[in-house]
């Protein structure tokens, strides 16, 4: 299981994920921690046409922080990650920021 990792300082990152015809999709976003980049992304695929598989879901997004190192981060294991309530009080206000982000996200991207 992936780990919460904190990356310190916001970093440039780019997110891919590969649907089930083999297609890499991807996404550039600026975060301070794994599973940060990983919901930021996801919001961002979850808009597009070709989320609406199923591979989406059950799928493994690979995060490469802009100093080249990469992480697989699990759909399933961000979405408990943000589900979970306590924990000390950086990860409690991380996990704030994360789910702040994804509302504002999902508020921009209604249609009128």
């Amino acid at each position: 299981m992936v780990c919460f990792r904190a990356m310190g300082q916001p970093r440039k990152c780019l997110v891919s994920f590969r649907d089930r015809e083999g297609v890499e999709h991807v996404a550039s976003v600026t975060a301070e921690s794994l599973y940060e980049a990983g919901a930021v992304a996801l919001q961002q695929f979850r808009r597009a046409d070709w989320s609406r598989e199923e591979s989406l879901d059950a799928g493994t997004l690979r995060v490469e922080v802009r100093d080249s190192t990469f992480y697989n981060v699990r759909v399933s294991d961000l979405e408990a990650w943000l589900r979970r309530t306590g924990g000390a009080p950086r990860d409690v206000a991380m996990k704030q920021r994360v789910r702040s982000r994804l509302a504002a996200a999902s508020k921009t991207s209604r249609p009128s």
